[in-house]
């Protein structure tokens, strides 16, 4: 646990969430909220750690929610968590689709935090700083019943954080709308890469697996706790949205790409960002590889040399400008960028 609980921290966290003092039993009191019952220790009792483990494992059943969590929310007087579940108990999950469900997470959360930033940041640095702090301040913990995790983010003091999270919540309704065919739109509110990003958390390319999303809020700035959850047969259905749009995604098979380690140049949108082993961007867009075009479009991972190459592609994916990356491509997926290799060529990029 993070930390031992005081007295004063644990009644306000049982008051703010409904339950209830009842008699008088061994040194404490009994609270009870529905079924569930809890002895509060005296803060003076020689087993005081003891009796608290046991009630915070108690009221994490009621909630079911971790301990981990639990402990965090009373210590911290309140915390915003996105958690994240797939499949069930007896789900199988390799580790190929379990860290591109965290990577996808962790890239929504990015981009929905720059948007919201965007609002208020002028600079594209500030920008990026106040979102990195963002992601170096929240926390992730494991969940040990299903495979999923939980994204503790940073105290209700925190605008972006908050703001962030909201963000979203709203995305993520809209695309739960879209697999019904409810209100679907490509467009700056449901880019064709956030399609991508939740086909990723229903590992929707492998064997299709339902997921949730939860966010809890914290209690110092309450709001309904909201989860949206995504069967199986939605997950499907998602890449499938990328036919209708106005951007389309037709990656090639690799067999049809020209062998490895060659110069190669795409011109295209940047689709995602990511800091994560280096920074680099997901551009969609044609391929020429030894100056030969590969023909459809597809995405590429595009490896970045600088933080100012990183700062250009966040504002170009932002605003959806093209860009030029130039480098040599490994034959399959990614492009590691020459010097000077990555130009914004509509928009200013800044």
């Amino acid at each position: 646990m993070v930390a031992t609980p005081r007295l004063d921290e644990v009644i306000e966290y049982l008051q703010a969430q409904g339950w209830t003092p009842q008699t008088q039993w061994r040194n404490g009191q009994v609270w009870s909220h529905g079924e569930f019952d809890v002895l509060v220790p005296d803060g003076e009792v020689v087993d005081y750690g003891a009796r608290m483990r046991a009630l915070v494992r108690c009221v994490a059943d009621s909630e079911q929610r971790s301990t981990e969590i639990v402990v965090r929310d009373i210590v911290s007087g309140g915390v915003d968590i996105v958690g994240y579940r797939a499949g069930d108990a007896a789900t199988e999950v390799s580790v190929e689709a379990g860290t591109a469900a965290l990577t996808a997470l962790r890239s929504l959360l990015v981009i929905c935090a720059d948007q919201v930033a965007g609002s208020e940041i002028r600079i594209a640095t500030m920008r990026e700083h106040a979102v990195a702090e963002l992601l170096n301040s929240t926390i992730l913990l494991p969940r040990r019943d299903v495979f999923g995790f939980d994204l503790v983010l940073a105290g209700p003091g925190s605008r972006l954080s908050r703001r962030a999270a909201v963000r979203l919540l709203d995305v993520a309704a809209t695309m739960r709308e879209a697999t019904d065919g409810r209100g679907f739109g490509m467009g700056a509110e449901m880019w064709s890469d956030t399609v991508e990003m939740f086909s990723a958390l229903g590992s929707a390319e492998r064997d299709p697996m339902r997921f949730e999303l939860s966010f809890h809020w914290s209690r110092q700035v309450p709001r309904p706790g909201v989860v949206i959850e995504f069967s199986s047969t939605e997950i499907a259905r998602l890449p499938r949205l990328l036919d209708v749009g106005t951007i389309a995604s037709s990656p090639l098979p690799t067999e049809s790409v020209p062998g490895a380690e060659q110069p190669a140049v795409i011109e295209g949108v940047v689709v995602g960002v990511d800091n994560d082993g280096g920074p680099k961007a997901t551009v969609r867009g044609v391929l020429f590889v030894d100056a030969t075009s590969t023909g459809r479009q597809r995405r590429v991972t595009v490896r970045l040399r600088t933080p100012e190459e990183y700062v250009k592609a966040l504002v170009a994916h932002r605003s959806r400008s093209r860009v030029r990356a130039t480098g040599i491509f490994d034959g399959r997926r990614d492009l590691q960028i020459s010097e000077n290799g990555f130009t914004v060529i509509d928009g200013d990029g800044s």
